[in-house]
């Protein structure tokens, strides 16, 4: 039986927003927030950045972030769009929080090729319609989908086919997730 369980996740979704936004802030570090990083661009992340982390705490670390404010409603506007995206493949599309969510895509691989297929059309879609990256594990249960999304990132997609999840496990990008609760979120 083939891995049919997507999940799907923004990358640094609200840092990538805010540079889809001001394309002058595109390649530099930046944080949304202030006196709390809400979320921190990969290149802010490059220096120790992250969400949760003291506005403080970041500037030591990282000199020369800048700092925004947060577009809420572009936030929700774009993770909705993402999300339909999703539902485009199939109707079993569990939404998780407003940038990530799993997908099962058991009903609908005869229409549109194989898990993998679908999951890199997503990608393509998301990154063509809205500018936005967004990394994709494909894998037979949930928890397992979301740890290869995990390790997919920075926009990529990482499948952990059937009788291959021990050998996934064994490499260092996935022995890194092993303990970590079930759900657990790293930095949007």
């Amino acid at each position: 039986m083939p891995a049919t369980i997507l999940h799907a996740d923004l990358d640094a979704f609200y840092a990538s927003v805010e540079q889809l936004l001001n394309p002058d802030l595109r390649g530099k570090p930046i944080a949304v927030g202030g006196g709390v990083v809400l979320a921190a661009s990969y290149e802010a992340k490059a220096f120790g950045v992250h969400g949760g982390m003291s506005g403080r705490k970041a500037r030591e670390l990282c000199p020369q972030i800048i700092f925004t404010g947060g577009n809420f409603a572009e936030y929700q506007r774009l993770g909705d769009a993402a999300i339909a995206v999703l539902h485009d493949f199939t109707p079993a599309v569990e939404r998780i929080s407003i940038d990530e969510a799993f997908a099962d895509v058991a009903g609908c691989t005869h229409l549109f090729g194989s898990p993998e297929a679908i999951a890199a059309t997503i990608r393509r879609r998301v990154r063509e319609e809205l500018g936005l990256p967004i990394s994709v594990g494909v894998a037979g249960t949930k928890q397992l989908a979301k740890i290869a999304s995990q390790v997919a990132k920075p926009d990529g997609l990482v499948h952990v086919a059937p009788g291959t999840e021990m050998d996934f496990f064994a490499r260092p990008a996935g022995r890194a997730h092993v303990g970590r609760r079930s759900g657990h979120r790293t930095q949007a």
